[in-house]
């Protein structure tokens, strides 16, 4: 219709018909708006719901937990910037930043030590069931087997079957469950080998920023306080005898030495104190001064002295020897120059964790000759009211306390070189008195007494050795006394992490050294059984 410039009676009708287009038109672009704005990528979507202000574009390889994980952490660590960002499973942590690791696992007390990705294809493995689908079918293709064999399961990683092996990630290692080394790599010694590793991969303006990012929480060597502890040395008799041949007193310690200095803090039970023209004797024990290379060779911190032949030399011989260990900067409890030293504790306090150490006698309490006096060396004696007061106050200055007992022997060993079973079971009343000492409060009771390793158990989720057997001591009469157990704690923030059984050997040699994998596995299996005769 053609304006005339008169006026109409029809011109407000043509008003609101104008109005009334307008409305639609702007209806109709909020809705395009509102479109649009819908089918945003879902990357687009995560990384705005964490209250990232970059736009982060993941592909396919990123499950949807990894996503909101990465997006979230980002933007926590204020990082901003486009960013194309992939994930890599590998068997080797590389530059990339590491999400998760998934390790290998079985029931604490399975015998079996490792695993190789050649075994997985004939082993029954698995995976938590509330793993995606993606991360699975990427851990399957890693490990080189075939998805379908890595099945999802309910069942907690501390009842998996000795033969089966579990994926976790390595966040949710407790002491319940055996970590078990892959490929010949044990993931808490390298933190970049022995597991699957799932590593984000950033690519854009503030990639560099991204990948300095710690996203999975993972532990480091940094921030993870490592623990050897071993059981017997006397390096007394015998051993004075192959020195005159060898010359060298570290050739004692040559095949384990390194092995047991390769930890933040290495432990043994000394029992012998040094004398100065120390002469053989089949039941009163004393040392050449030299031997205290083995000790040296073998990176010992910290000397537990509860053993009950450390005043055989006399006292000033065990005076002497206790200020021996002081003047190398070693650390001494269970045992020191008088009652009151003897019964202090020694905290280990380094990468974040402060652990407790408290030793006792129990086979010469409370009034034998090695129990230290007012004013005289030796070992502390046994007291569970005092035992009860020592864990008490020590948990307020440490996060985790292990107590060693010092407790009676198997003596019942027969003649000739023959294995004897009963000794890897603990001796009567040992049970109830070590639980009784977890009751009391303890998080670990290690028995430092047995020449012959005993069995070990989880008492209320806590862990028992019974005993360790002998490190150096020359007990070759039978085969059972050869063998000994070194126990590798891993602490983090204070609490245990996970404790790796390493068995060991030595013969007429006298050098120990590490067991094979098989030869540990038939040991760890002697010990299942002594636990199950034992009915732990």
């Amino acid at each position: 219709m053609r304006w005339t410039g008169r006026r109409s009676a029809h011109r407000p009708r043509r008003w609101l018909w104008v109005v009334g287009c307008v409305v639609l038109l702007l209806a109709a672009a909020g809705g395009l708006t509102y479109h649009f704005a819908a089918r945003k990528p879902a990357a687009y979507t995560a990384a705005h719901m964490a209250g990232a202000s970059s736009a982060l574009h993941f592909d396919a390889s990123v499950s949807a937990d990894e996503r909101q994980l990465i997006a979230t952490t980002l933007q926590q660590h204020g990082v901003g910037g486009a960013l194309d960002i992939s994930v890599q499973t590998t068997l080797e942590q590389t530059a990339g930043a590491a999400l998760a690791a998934y390790v290998p696992v079985t029931n604490a007390y399975a015998p079996r030590q490792s695993i190789s990705r050649g075994e997985l294809a004939h082993t029954a493995v698995f995976v938590p069931a509330g793993s995606d689908a993606a991360t699975r079918s990427a851990l399957a293709t890693a490990l080189g087997v075939p998805t379908a064999n890595l099945q999802p399961t309910t069942t907690p990683a501390a009842e998996t079957k000795d033969a089966d092996v579990l994926f976790i990630p390595a966040t949710q290692l407790t002491p319940k469950v055996k970590l078990l080394a892959l490929d010949g790599a044990y993931y808490l010694d390298s933190f970049q080998k022995g597991a699957v590793f799932r590593q984000a991969v950033f690519h854009g303006a503030a990639a560099g920023k991204a990948s300095g990012v710690q996203l999975g929480g993972l532990p480091t060597k940094d921030a993870v306080l490592k623990v050897n502890m071993s059981g017997v040395t006397a390096l007394t008799r015998v051993f004075m005898k192959k020195l005159s041949s060898v010359k060298d007193p570290t050739y004692f310690s040559q095949k384990i030495g390194p092995f047991l200095a390769d930890a933040d803090i290495t432990h043994t039970s000394d029992e012998v104190s040094f004398e100065p023209g120390c002469q053989y004797n089949i039941t009163v024990f004393c040392a050449l001064p030299e031997m205290i290379g083995p000790l040296k060779a073998s990176g010992i911190d910290v000397v537990e002295l509860t053993g009950n032949h450390n005043n055989d030399a006399g006292t000033k011989n065990d005076t002497d020897t206790i200020n021996l260990y002081h003047s190398l900067g070693w650390h001494t409890f269970g045992g020191g120059l008088n009652s009151a030293e003897a019964a202090k504790p020694y905290i280990a306090d380094q990468k974040g964790s402060k652990v407790a150490f408290l030793g006792y006698n129990y086979a010469d309490s409370p009034h034998g000759t090695p129990i230290a006096t007012a004013d005289g060396p030796g070992a502390n004696s046994f007291d569970f009211d005092k035992i009860q007061a020592d864990i008490a106050a020590a948990k307020q200055q440490a996060g985790f306390v292990i107590v060693d007992v010092q407790y009676n022997e198997c003596y019942a060993y027969p003649d000739g070189y023959v294995p004897y079973p009963i000794c890897y079971q603990p001796i009567k009343n040992q049970t109830a008195d070590f639980r009784k000492i977890i009751d009391l409060g303890a998080d670990m009771v290690v028995g430092t007494q047995a020449h012959q390793p005993q069995t070990y158990e989880l008492y209320h989720g806590k862990p028992i050795y019974y005993g360790l057997g002998n490190l150096y001591f020359e007990q070759t009469q039978w085969p059972d006394t050869e063998e000994g157990m070194i126990l590798t704690h891993y602490f983090v923030k204070g609490q245990l992490l996970q404790t790796k059984l390493s068995p060991t050997l030595y013969d007429t040699a006298l050098q120990t050294h590490l067991t094979t994998d098989a030869q540990a596995v038939d040991f760890l299996g002697k010990l299942e059984a002594a636990r199950q005769a034992a009915g732990l």
